[in-house]
């Protein structure tokens, strides 16, 4: 059993009061729906607060965990619990951070294009005028970027054939953060 409910009552107490708390517990959707929402919340708070987070190379945020926050939501519960989700693309991106992953191209494409300089964070070079940049090939992949007059390379992104995602051990909040969200939430259902 997740939580545990103590009952105190002052001397005198309705049994009517205790009657009606004893109701609200047993209508179990609605306290799902209750505790469904207050996780959501937690989730929210909790991205956020990551998204706050310095970039691992010190570059400017994009909003990564932003975005997970704002396709976080409460979508449904019943008597058995309650369901949220994370929708549209974040829901993989999110994944990728809790379990790790292995990303490769799409759409018929050879390579993933990894930024080499904080210019290109964030820019497909597919969105780049063409014959900006110039491939190179290299054994593992290829380069783009901008030739120098020396003949020497200007890297603007390292191309690979796929890219590992290690896995977030912060990507979820602590289970006692959890819990007392979930608690805050059960009191404001018992209150209303």
């Amino acid at each position: 059993m997740l939580f545990k409910f103590t009952v105190k009552l002052k001397k005198g107490a309705e049994v009517k009061r205790i009657e009606a708390l004893e109701a609200k517990l047993a209508d179990k959707a609605t306290l799902n729906k209750y505790v469904g929402m207050g996780f959501a919340r937690t989730l929210q708070t909790h991205f956020k607060t990551l998204d706050k987070r310095p970039n691992k190379r010190g570059w400017r945020r994009l909003g990564f965990w932003r975005g997970i926050a704002q396709a976080t939501s409460f979508l449904s519960a019943d008597k058995n619990g309650a369901t949220i989700s994370i929708s549209g693309t974040e829901g993989p991106k999110f994944a990728a951070k809790v379990f790790g992953a292995r990303i490769a191209p799409k759409g018929g494409k050879k390579f993933l294009a990894i930024p080499a300089i904080e210019a290109r964070y964030g820019v497909m070079p597919s969105t780049l005028p063409e014959g900006e940049l110039e491939f190179r090939r290299t054994r593992k992949g290829g380069l783009l970027g901008k030739i120098r007059a020396d003949g020497s390379m200007t890297v603007h992104y390292w191309l690979v054939r796929s890219a590992n995602i290690p896995r977030d051990a912060d990507a979820l909040p602590i289970t006692e953060t959890v819990r007392k969200d979930a608690e805050k939430a059960i009191t404001m259902y018992l209150r209303k």
